[in-house]
């Protein structure tokens, strides 16, 4: 039998507010909630796993508008569906593969002046000669 959660529970795991929660079931990204007989909200393993999804999306930088697509690609059951579903997640794992990229250079950059002690604009030798 699948675990149900209330909304509490899901603000409480995933760290986010009711209003978040209530948006992001407005504007469709969280599949339909459920509702108790006293108009409570009702959430599943499925709509953990989808919150994850967003929320690990949207620390990338992706917008919700971007996210949409891909949450509903992945409700479809067609192959194309499918296939499209993977081309745009590894496109977007291309994206931060770009991404990871550049902040290392961006942290060797920092760590290099962290261990020389050079500043950054210091364009000095070492030996303090210009």
């Amino acid at each position: 039998m699948a675990e149900n959660y209330k909304m509490k529970e899901i603000m409480e795991h995933f760290e986010v507010s009711e209003d978040t929660l209530r948006y992001y079931e407005k504007i469709g990204l969280l599949p339909p909630v459920g509702r108790k007989n006293n108009g409570h909200r009702i959430y599943n393993s499925s709509h953990m796993e989808t919150l994850r999804m967003i929320l690990c999306l949207k620390k990338t930088g992706m917008s919700l508008q971007e996210i949409k697509p891909i949450l509903q690609l992945q409700l479809e059951d067609s192959s194309t569906s499918t296939i499209e579903w993977q081309d745009r997640l590894c496109d977007y794992q291309k994206k931060i593969e770009q991404q990871q990229q550049e902040l290392q250079q961006i942290w060797d950059m920092i760590e290099m002046k962290l261990q020389t002690g050079r500043k950054f604009g210091d364009f000095s030798n070492a030996d303090g000669s210009a």
